[in-house]
């Protein structure tokens, strides 16, 4: 019944993914089954759904190539005007988008059946944490998911409508075929949702161990100051004006107690009695409630000080179960966060490689517009500063953001460690060192670092990399591209004086000719004839 219990209570993670499931699977993105997903939020192998994925690849590849032909006329003078550099680049990178979603889509038709294995586990995580009495709230998933759906959209239709209309010729019937330039980034980008909301769910998972780790650490605090409070002695009565009694009572008060008058003012108890009683003025106000003779104010209820639960770092015994059971959890969300990095590393690499070189063509292609250049038809956004703004942007937005993410996930696994080593310092017991530091070893030897296929770490250090990167290479090409059009100019040149010398040449022969002619018939006519 427990166990029940605690399934109705963990909410499924892909209860979230509804819209996006369903969004992804008419792209043609994913091969799940769509009923049972619908029905019971499991993704599972699909015969249909794999056939439907492999006809919207054909048909994405074959429209494609029908867009770069109808817009290649400007490709084919491309070469003959400009530099061999500017057209072998934009050949290059007219299919790398179509070679990126190419990626996307086989290597989720190859992983359509692990994938549904890394988010039952990440389930049975949930439900270890409910037990250890932390409970992962997934609402805030579906908003992420909702926020990035509504952005990919903004971003998608913002490229699409500022470039056909301002630079497509959208009087002819065949500019329609423009709206197949924006499916492989927009495939990308449902593909690249997926693996970043699903490593957002890890880091979440990661960072409520930590808070659970420094809530036991910051419970114990409080303990030990309630503790050192209680040990505190209370404060004495001010004797210096004792309570006036009247003396018609003083028998009384040794009677019951062996008091006398003298011994009030010295806050001595003489006598021998065995009930001895204090005598103490005005104990309790008008309602019946005690009061502090000192301040006057009610004292506190006693039953405060036992509002303090006691720690459990109290006792080591009992919370090493507990501390086993997170770091357990702990292992096993690294070993999905390492899964899901083998699932999507050659997206990852994909991805990346791309957003490199779209960056640094892009920037490329502005400059050879800014300097009147012909460019490639399928990055004639280059022309406009405003729509390559937004391109590089949304190209920038989704590699950062992955790059930035993996980086805070990684982080928030290695921060354990740390939250872990607090507990043992506060509790300051040699027991719960030993726990501690052999906890500790198995921590360091479960960290999850994400890569893009063993090539590079997904890191900051990464993303400074890439930006030296792209700024160096930019300046490289544009700098080929100044030698490029100064040899062009020069060769110019160099043909303009020889056409001029060649037209000098033939002007003198011709006068050469003339002088000769002349002097021919001067001769003639003088020579005498007989």
């Amino acid at each position: 019944m427990a166990q029940t219990e605690d399934t109705d209570t963990v909410q499924p993670l892909l209860q979230q993914f509804q819209q996006l499931f369903f969004i992804s699977k008419i792209a043609g993105i994913l091969p799940q089954d769509l009923e049972k997903f619908r029905s019971r939020n499991l993704m599972e192998k699909s015969r249909n759904g794999m056939l439907y994925m492999l006809g919207t690849l054909i048909l994405y590849v074959l429209l494609y190539n029908i867009l770069i032909y109808s817009f290649g006329e400007e490709d084919r003078t491309l070469k003959a005007s400009q530099s061999t550099l500017t057209f072998v680049i934009g050949l290059f990178l007219t299919y790398i988008g179509l070679i990126m979603m190419a990626t996307d889509q086989l290597t989720a038709l190859r992983n359509q059946g692990r994938i549904g294995e890394i988010y039952e586990r990440i389930r049975l995580v949930d439900e270890r944490l409910y037990k250890e009495k932390c409970v992962m709230d997934n609402s805030t998933i579906g908003r992420r998911i909702r926020i990035m759906l509504v952005m990919t959209v903004i971003f998608e239709l913002s490229i699409l409508l500022a470039t056909y209309l301002k630079l497509v010729d959208y009087s002819q019937w065949m500019s329609l075929l423009w709206v197949v330039s924006a499916i492989p980034t927009f495939i990308n980008t449902l593909d690249k949702i997926w693996f970043a909301v699903s490593l957002y769910a890890l880091k979440e998972r990661f960072e409520a161990i930590n808070a659970t780790l420094e809530e036991l650490v910051a419970t114990h605090e409080k303990y030990k100051l309630w503790l050192q409070g209680d040990q505190e002695t209370p404060p004495q009565l001010d004797s210096s004006q004792p309570p006036q009694y009247d003396s018609n009572l003083e028998y009384l008060y040794k009677e019951l107690g062996g008091l006398d008058m003298g011994s009030i003012g010295r806050n001595s108890v003489s006598g021998s009695g065995k009930n001895k009683v204090a005598p103490v003025a005005h104990s309790m106000n008008s309602f019946g409630e005690q009061i502090d003779a000192a301040t006057g104010k009610p004292p506190p209820n006693p039953l405060a000080s036992n509002m303090v639960h006691e720690s459990e770092l109290g006792n080591a015994a009992k919370v090493e179960d507990k501390l086993n059971n997170l770091c357990q959890v702990h292992d096993e969300i690294c070993e999905i966060g390492k899964a899901m990095n083998e699932l999507w590393s050659y997206p990852i690499l994909s991805l990346m490689a791309y957003g490199f070189l779209i960056f640094t063509a892009q920037l490329y292609f502005l400059y050879c517009a800014t300097q009147f250049q012909s460019i490639p038809s399928l990055f004639r956004s280059a022309k406009n500063p405003f729509i390559t703004v937004i391109v590089l942007s949304y190209t920038s937005g989704k590699c950062v953001y992955l790059i930035y993410l993996s980086w805070k996930t990684s982080q928030a696994s290695k921060r354990t460690g740390i939250s872990l080593h607090k507990c043992g310092v506060v509790a300051d017991d040699n027991l719960l060192y030993e726990i501690v530091n052999h906890l500790s070893l198995k921590l360091l030897n479960h960290s999850v670092d994400f890569s893009a296929c063993g090539f590079f770490t997904l890191d900051m250090e990464t993303l400074y990399g890439v930006s030296g990167g792209i700024t160096s290479y930019l300046i490289i090409l544009i700098q080929f591209n100044l030698a490029a059009q100064q040899a062009k100019e020069a060769i110019q040149t160099f043909n303009s004086l020889n056409d001029t010398a060649g037209l000098v040449g033939a002007a003198t022969d011709m006068d050469n000719g003339s002088s000769t002619l002349h002097d021919l018939v001067t001769t003639t006519m003088l020579t005498p004839t007989g």
